[in-house]
């Protein structure tokens, strides 16, 4: 028995389908655009370590270096982050850090936090994600997450991706 229309609509069900999978999957899919970009210059380190040599819980990290707007670029403001070790001894070497980011720029301050792993006395190598905590001045009220590419030898990239609530 023929269904009328049952044609029609395999065919609507199936270009929605393409279409969707087309969406999905298409370069750039689901890839927001930062709302600001910056690059951070190498950091000047100071490992704190408490308790027994080497990375233990407890141990303190304070760093700080430039902020740019493009690579190598001159300084338009700073940045400083305070590193404390909570779990040491993970595979590879690793270590916890929970991490308190602070970029000053210019109009104002934006502050972050994360739990990073990292290899301990080193900054982090590989990409970390951040909540944004707040902000002062223009930034004030900002919120969302900034993805830090984690440093080289040239610093780093940091991206914003502030939320619109």
């Amino acid at each position: 028995m023929k269904i009328i229309g049952s044609n029609s609509r395999r065919f609507a069900i199936c270009v929605t389908s393409i279409a969707a999978l087309v969406l999905v999957f298409a370069p750039g899919a689901g890839a927001a655009k930062a709302d600001l970009i910056w690059y951070l210059g190498s950091p000047t380190r100071t490992v704190i370590d408490l308790g027994s040599a080497g990375s233990s819980v407890g141990d303190i990290s304070v760093s700080t270096g430039d902020l740019s707007r493009k690579p190598s670029g001159s300084a338009i403001g700073f940045y400083t982050t305070s590193q404390i070790t909570v779990r040491a001894g993970l595979p590879g070497g690793q270590e916890n850090r929970d991490v308190s980011l602070t970029i000053t720029a210019p109009g104002g301050v934006i502050y972050a936090k994360s739990l990073i792993v990292a290899t301990p006395g080193a900054p982090p190598s590989e990409a970390q994600t951040f909540a944004i905590t707040g902000g002062t001045g223009k930034y004030a009220g900002v919120s969302g997450e900034s993805i830090h590419s984690g440093f080289t030898s040239a610093g780093s990239k940091i991206a914003f991706y502030f939320s619109d609530h």
